[in-house]
């Protein structure tokens, strides 16, 4: 059987993937009726929840993973003094965020090519990690909320999304085909992903679904 991982290291998937995805989500008013139509979320609300990585104090740090094509990386104001880790499982993911950073006039962001479940970062490195659209590509989201969870400080916070099942039966048909094709991984629900915050020792502070698109942010005991 193909790990869901696989799929999104293949250099054609992911050098194909990291361009149409990047090429979306860059341009709203693409990617707002893309979006209405695939999964009934307002991309709006989505792009204002990135905007969290303008809103922590100065010098401190994120981790934005998966970084794909850089959408969350693209919001960060050039001028903000942070260290900003941008990781991925994707050569072709990472090479396509830094053509987005350096277009931006971002040169001090870090690029790592890494596993979710397996990260090269010490326990409480980061301030704020943000984890956009990327839970429901991963082939243990669970497993790796926990992982996120360990590389925050007490007191830090996790933004993300993540596309779950049980909203309508037509959404719930395109998460089994993506599943099918390996490009998602195992299908969960609202309750599930409330359960695995929870479990990772998080405190819920919002959740709310945007159309399938359930947007979180939990803060770290």
């Amino acid at each position: 059987m193909v790990d869901v991982r696989q799929v999104w290291q293949n250099p054609i998937f992911g050098a194909i993937g990291a361009r149409a995805y990047d090429a979306v989500l860059d341009r709203p008013r693409l990617a707002s009726p893309a979006a209405r139509a695939l999964w009934g979320c307002d991309t709006d609300r989505m792009y204002a929840a990135m905007d969290v990585v303008n809103q922590i104090p100065e010098d401190s740090s994120i981790l934005d993973l998966p970084v794909g094509g850089g959408v969350t990386l693209r919001r960060l104001d050039p001028s903000r003094k942070v260290r900003y880790v941008a990781a991925d499982i994707s050569d072709d993911q990472l090479v396509t965020a830094r053509a987005v950073a350096e277009r931006s006039g971002m040169t001090d962001v870090e690029y790592v090519r890494a596993d979710v479940v397996e990260l090269p970062f010490a326990d409480g490195a980061f301030d704020l990690v943000v984890s956009f659209a990327g839970l429901h590509c991963m082939p243990d989201p669970g497993a790796a909320i926990v992982s996120l969870a360990r590389v925050l400080r007490p007191g830090g916070t996790l933004v993300g999304s993540c596309v779950i099942a049980g909203v309508a039966a037509r959404y719930d048909l395109q998460i089994r085909v993506l599943g099918a094709m390996r490009v998602f991984g195992p299908p969960s629900t609202a309750e599930n992903l409330l359960g695995w915050i929870t479990e990772a020792g998080l405190h819920r502070e919002d959740f709310h679904c945007n159309g399938s698109l359930a947007q979180f942010v939990a803060v770290k005991s």
